[in-house]
């Protein structure tokens, strides 16, 4: 077994305290991730006008799904690694780390080439406004420029959080961050590039986080160094990270695109009604990121203990990550809904009626988040098990399922839709999915126990 170098010891002490000391980075970093978005969204409505937001934000669903899809695999890459770390196998941390990147890499390029011949099939498909598709197409063909380079570095994060660091991921971030902010300032500002500035700063610092996270990997000294002469798909572990990151990552996609249908009604209210949206996706984004955040954690404590087998000490992770996460959800959105209309008017300082659109959504996706974190931390940890196809499965029905029959029979019994009204179908989707899962959790969990008990 190799030497424990984590910066957080997942497998001893007390679970809160262990917990939220892991989780912190990893919350700062997501706050960053949405603080850097935030300001491109600020420099983009206030010097490119509401236009050029509305194209950022009519693409938001496409590009939201296609990021998903692959942080859920991700998340398989994070339990593979974290099982292997809790077991001390230091070869099969090794096998994990140089399958991972390498198979980032390849979908990453094969999904920069998908996305260009897609991006105006689906912009037409969501019916986006004439003034706005054509710079969301060309939005979505220079975003997805960064793909290979967003996927090594989620992967690569990935493995170097499951062995209990997740300060350098936030390190990472905050450079390339940093760097993203002052080349929007200078790309749409000083250059007046708008869409194309917006996005062009992102290709580039996507690309910078991914050189960091080699070189850190590189400089190792432990079973995280990345050799390139490694970089080789191992059967036994590709087929765990697709069993366990595959359904996860379908998962993340599925409920990113379940905002389709919505983004479709958002759409055939008008310009300023995308507008409004897109600026309420940076409220509600700040509460999601959270609970993202705990969810990653609670995978990777539950993973961790499962590969060293402490089952009961699983249980704890489970109750202590719901407690954490559910209070944060609920202060957060309290703290949005209240200061709704003073936030949204940042984005939007000239667009007073972008910004009521926009309140609407925020009154009733962020006062709620409490109920998805909830559903959050159960599916992590059911992830953390290496259980993903049910939750998978559960969301496909309970979500999407619920999302699209609602929009559609909405739409259809009513003259004039609201964003509230469009919305609601948030809280009442995730509920239904908690009581499914609620009902499975423990036949489920039972049984992956007792079989590696029995081995």
């Amino acid at each position: 077994m190799f030497k424990k170098r984590t910066s957080v010891d997942m497998l001893h002490g007390p679970v809160m305290k262990q917990l939220f000391l892991f989780s912190v980075p990893l919350i700062l970093t997501n706050w960053l991730q949405m603080l850097f978005s935030s300001a491109d969204s600020m420099i983009v409505g206030k010097w490119a006008g509401s236009a050029a937001l509305a194209a950022v934000g009519a693409s938001f669903p496409f590009v939201m799904t296609v990021i998903m899809l692959f942080a859920g695999m991700a998340a398989g890459v994070s339990v593979c690694a974290a099982n292997d770390y809790g077991a001390g196998d230091e070869r099969g941390l090794e096998d994990t780390l140089h399958t991972s990147l390498l198979l980032s890499f390849l979908i990453g390029i094969f999904v920069l080439f998908l996305g260009r011949f897609l991006a105006r099939p689906l912009m037409n498909l969501l019916s986006t406004p004439d003034d706005v598709i054509d710079n969301s197409v060309l939005y979505i063909k220079i975003y997805f420029l960064c793909m290979p380079a967003q996927l090594v570095y989620s992967f690569g994060s990935a493995v170097i959080r499951a062995t209990g660091n997740s300060r350098h991921p936030l390190i990472f971030l905050a450079i390339s961050g940093f760097l993203n902010l002052l080349l929007n300032m200078l790309f749409v500002i000083a250059f007046h590039w708008d869409v194309t500035g917006v996005a062009a700063a992102t290709v580039i610092t996507q690309y910078l986080s991914a050189v960091l996270v080699i070189q850190f990997l590189i400089r190792q000294k432990s079973p995280c160094t990345l050799h390139l002469k490694k970089l080789v798909l191992k059967k036994e572990k590709l087929q765990k990270i697709i069993r366990i990151g595959l359904p996860a990552g379908l998962q993340s996609a599925i409920l990113a695109s379940s905002d389709m249908p919505l983004q479709f009604a958002v759409n055939s209210l008008g310009s300023l009604a995308v507008s409004g949206n897109a600026a309420a996706l940076n409220i509600d984004g700040a509460v999601f990121t959270t609970i993202d955040a705990m969810c990653t954690g609670c995978t990777v404590f539950t993973g961790q203990n499962a590969g060293a087998r402490l089952f009961s000490r699983m249980k704890h992770v489970l109750r202590d990550s719901m407690i954490l996460t559910f209070s944060l959800a609920l202060i957060m959105g309290l703290v949005g809904f209240i200061f709704r209309h003073q936030i949204l008017g940042l984005f939007l300082p000239n667009a007073a009626e972008a910004v009521v659109f926009g309140a609407s959504r925020v009154s009733i996706v962020s006062t709620t988040c409490f109920i998805y974190a909830i559903l959050g931390i159960l599916n992590a940890s059911l992830r953390g098990y290496g259980i993903s196809t049910a939750p998978a499965v559960i969301t496909l029905i309970g979500i999407v399922g619920f999302r699209y029959a609602w929009v559609a029979a909405y739409m259809s019994i009513t003259e004039q839709p609201t964003m509230f009204g469009l919305y609601l179908s948030f809280p009442l989707a995730w509920l239904v999915c908690i009581a499914v899962t609620a009902l499975l959790y423990g036949r489920i969990t039972r049984k992956v126990r007792d079989k590696a008990l029995a081995a």
